[in-house]
C-alpha cells in the first residue's frame, strides 16, 4: 500500500484496516494517535462511500448529486479530503 494518493480517477481508495470509526447521529468520528475526526456534511458522506469497490470517479459523481455542484468542484474536494485521510493513515490504496 502506498502512503500517497494516486491521481487516478479509477483508483479504489478504501478505509485503512484497524482505524477506529464511530457513527454518532449521522456524523462519523476517526479515533487515531490521542485525536478525533468527526467528519459531518459532505466529509462525512464522502468517507461512507470508502467502501473499497467505488473508484474516485463514482465518489467525485456521488458527491456532485448529493450536494448538487459542479463535478469539477467535487472533484477537488474529493482529492483534497482523500489526500488528508491518505496522510492521516485512514484511507488506504
Amino acid at each position: 500500500m502506498s502512503d500517497q494518493t494516486p491521481r487516478r480517477s479509477d483508483a479504489v481508495p478504501r478505509r485503512a484496516l484497524g482505524t477506529r470509526i464511530r457513527l454518532v447521529r449521522g456524523d462519523y468520528w476517526i479515533g487515531g494517535d490521542g485525536e478525533a475526526l468527526q467528519l459531518t456534511g459532505p466529509a462525512g458522506t464522502i468517507f461512507a462511500s470508502l467502501d473499497g469497490r467505488r473508484s474516485v470517479a463514482d465518489v467525485i459523481q456521488l458527491l456532485a448529486t448529493e450536494y448538487d455542484v459542479d463535478p469539477e468542484e467535487a472533484a477537488v474536494d474529493v482529492w483534497d479530503f482523500l489526500d488528508d485521510l491518505t496522510g492521516r493513515g485512514i484511507v488506504a490504496w
